[in-house]
């Protein structure tokens, strides 16, 4: 009787701990995109090209990158009780710095780089504790986390920013008071499974448990970094290019206008899976990578005839594509792995991703500063369904199953 009411209490403790982290991962991916709804009221303020400001949103990306290729590169994750907290507190420090930049473009780099190498520290640190308290529940929290993230983000910068009164602060205020409720139940969480945490992070390292290893080929490997590189791309288009895209060709000045598409997208990218799972329905990756094709096209067509219709029609194609193409490629790479090698993985997976969407978001951005917004989401636009094209040819007869939630 003892010991089934112990399992239970243990139970209990793992799922608090994968909901506390999960929302903390989510939580500091707030605070990632909150500038993002910004972006044309920065560039109104302090005459920004559409160049800088996808350089403002890239500066994160690198940030991310040269964050998440630390974390693949050493076992830094077994310290992920530690490491998620401290991400926290550096998010607090990126909120300071973003709230000076408001009329100096120095201090929002600076908030940008602290916050994506929060982000990057806070990914890894997310994925192995969500794999300890969930097992092969929790290998795709990370994902699922940063989609929602990104989402509510977008929406607090854009409403906060329009409706409330200090429209380049307030709302970095909003974001902190956020963030240390949320350390304060992490901490919580985090000291009540103090030992299970111990069993699963510290003792295999010091036992030497070897890596596991994952069979696959390499075709199955580039397919499963080209699918989830496929999703990821869209949000640094959707969040760092399009809202001043959209205002720029549709001549509106309401920063909810701009931030529609991006929301929209995310909305979909992160109710979908939900959905279909309810439904019973399965989406394949092929399928996946198709809407990611076909909403490229309507995205890069309603920019160019400056039809807003068009745009978020695109959107939600390229949400339902982001909603399963991250996680699926995230799944096929990281099958079997043990909790402290799947926050490795997770790291150089989003390395990967992260990095080529830099190169494709300031791609964009100088094309548009060059030529104009309708040629650079043109651009774009082609990249994803060759990029599409590609790793649909990859991954022929390498899926292992359908995408699941």
């Amino acid at each position: 009787m003892t010991t089934a009411v112990e399992n239970r209490s243990g139970l209990g403790r793992r799922r608090l701990l994968g909901a506390t982290a999960s929302a903390a991962f989510a939580a500091l991916v707030v605070g990632s995109n909150v500038p993002g709804s910004l972006l044309p009221m920065y560039a109104d303020l302090m005459s920004l090209t559409t160049f800088t400001v996808s350089a403002l949103f890239a500066a994160y990306l690198v940030a991310l990158v040269l964050t998440f290729t630390v974390m693949a590169r050493t076992r830094l994750t077994r310290f992920a009780w530690a490491l998620l907290p401290a991400s926290l507190l550096g998010g607090l420090l990126a909120d300071l710095a973003l709230i000076a930049g408001g009329d100096n473009v120095g201090f929002l780099f600076v908030g940008r780089l602290l916050t994506g190498t929060c982000v990057g520290v806070a990914t890894g640190a997310t994925a192995t504790l969500a794999v300890t308290a969930r097992g092969e529940k929790g290998r795709t929290i990370a994902a699922s986390g940063a989609i929602f993230g990104s989402f509510v983000g977008l929406i607090l910068g854009a409403v906060v920013a329009e409706y409330l009164p200090g429209p380049t602060t307030t709302v970095y205020f909003v974001h902190m008071a956020l963030l240390v409720a949320v350390i304060v139940l992490l901490v919580f969480s985090l000291y009540s499974t103090r030992v299970i945490l111990r069993e699963a992070l510290v003792e295999p390292v010091l036992s030497h448990v070897p890596s596991v290893h994952l069979d696959l080929s390499g075709r199955a490997r580039a397919a499963g970094y080209g699918i989830g590189l496929a999703g990821w791309a869209i949000g640094g288009i959707a969040v760092g290019i399009l809202p001043t895209a959209v205002r720029e060709q549709t001549g509106s000045t309401s920063l909810i206008v701009g931030a529609l598409a991006p929301v929209v997208l995310l909305f979909v990218a992160w109710t979908s899976p939900f959905v279909f799972t309810a439904l019973g329905v399965a989406l394949r990756p092929v399928q996946s990578l198709g809407l990611i094709a076909a909403g490229a096209v309507l995205c890069a067509k309603g920019v160019a005839l400056s039809n807003l219709v068009l745009v978020l029609a695109g959107c939600v194609c390229w949400g339902f594509g982001q909603g399963f193409a991250y996680a699926c490629g995230l799944r096929i790479l990281t099958r079997g792995a043990s909790a402290v090698e799947q926050g490795r993985i997770a790291s150089r997976f989003a390395s990967f991703s992260y990095g080529l969407t830099a190169v494709l978001a300031l791609t964009t951005g100088a094309v548009s500063t060059a030529w104009g917004s309708a040629v650079g989401m043109a651009v774009a636009g082609a990249v994803f369904v060759l990029l599409c094209s590609v790793v649909a040819v990859l991954g022929h007869g390498r899926w292992s199953s359908p995408v699941t939630a």
